[in-house]
Formats: C-alpha cells, structure tokens, sequence
C-alpha cells in the first residue's frame, strides 16, 4: 500500500496508551504530521476491513531509531504484536478525506453520465429535426397547388 512504512516494535521507555514514538523522517514518508493518528498492522499486512489495526496518536522524535517505532505494551498486545516483530504503519484517513474523495469521484461518474445523455439528447434532436424537416416538405408538396390546378 502506497505511504505504509514497516518498522519494528520496540516498547516505549515511558508507556502511554495511543501514543507512538517514531523517527522524525518516518511520518513525512507516509503523509502524516505531528500528532496525527496513525494505524498500524501486522506484517505483512494485506488492508482489508478483516485486517486488526490499532490507531495511535503519532509523533517524531529524532532520537528514535529510523526502523522503529515505539508503543506501549497495552497497544502492542492489542495488536498481538511483541517486541521485535516487524509492522505496517500507514496514515489513518479521516472521514472528511474519505467523504470528499468519494463526493469527487460521485461527481465525476455524474458528470460523464451528463455528457453521455447530453450527447444522446443532442444526436436524437438532430434525428428528430431532419425528420420533422422531411415530412413538412411532404405535406408542404401536398398541400401546395401545382401548376394547372386550381387555386383553393
């Protein structure tokens, strides 16, 4: 998955529920800033809606290791991970990003269905007006006196 980072669990010096402590570099790499959650997995992770996450509260700290990431021992048995094992790590989405992609991809299908009927609407008009063209020309043939016939 595009912005997940592995790292290895480490138990935090100072435990604190919901916290993680990451290097600085780590939260730039998966698109998250300082105090923003984060969810994390085992690895290897596959990010489906079975997948058992834990979200934690994530922060830079430049003298964490670069490959680790450290949480407490009540997140880390949330997520039947022990010290040393290898995890995802990935941004966690908010519910507004998640309303507007989905809001601009609706928009999206929306729009191209109106150009599509908009384009059928414009084809069947222009096959209506030459038939409607067509047929005044027959009844304007059919009504107009030819030459010898009287006038009515």
């Amino acid at each position: 998955m595009e912005g997940s980072v592995t790292l290895k669990v480490k138990v935090r010096t100072f435990p604190s529920k919901g916290r993680a402590r990451v290097h600085e570099s780590v939260l730039p790499m998966i698109g998250a800033k300082e105090g923003e959650a984060l969810v994390l997995a085992q690895y290897p992770t596959v990010w489906d809606k079975k997948t058992k996450t834990v979200a934690v509260t994530g922060y830079g700290d430049a003298m964490v290791d670069k490959t680790v990431i450290m949480i407490s021992p009540e997140d880390m048995a949330a997520l039947g991970a022990a010290e040393g094992d290898t995890i995802s790590v990935i941004r966690k989405i908010t519910w507004t990003e998640q309303i507007t992609g989905a809001a601009a991809k609706a928009g999206g299908a929306v729009k191209e269905g109106a150009t599509k009927a908009g384009g059928a609407v414009k084809e069947g008009a222009a096959k209506a007006g030459q038939a409607l063209g067509k047929s005044t020309k027959d009844i304007a043939e059919k009504v107009t006196p030819k030459k010898g016939d009287k006038e009515l």
